[in-house]
């Protein structure tokens, strides 16, 4: 049996065995990465399994809030507003 347990910065995978594994901090962005890949032919399943364990882990975590502060930026970097869309 494994269980993933939050400590500090990073995730620790914990086993039947009481052995803990680090595992990198899952972002927004691996979610995004995640969706692009779908475009891709053949798709990176990696990236996607990254993708779903990042929708795995996110408990709490308002998803609407985080991609739209990643697309303001990204409107913000451009020198546009979001009316100019």
């Amino acid at each position: 049996m494994v269980r993933l347990e939050k400590q500090g910065d990073s995730f620790v995978m914990i086993t039947s065995g009481g052995q803990k594994q680090n595992l990198p901090q899952q972002s927004i962005n691996d979610l995004i990465t995640a969706i692009s890949e779908l475009q891709k032919n053949p798709p990176d399943k990696t990236k996607i399994q990254d993708g779903i364990l990042y929708l795995d882990t996110s408990m709490g975590v308002d998803l609407r809030k985080e991609i739209k502060c990643i697309l303001q930026k990204a409107v913000d970097n451009k020198g546009m507003t979001v009316t100019d869309l």
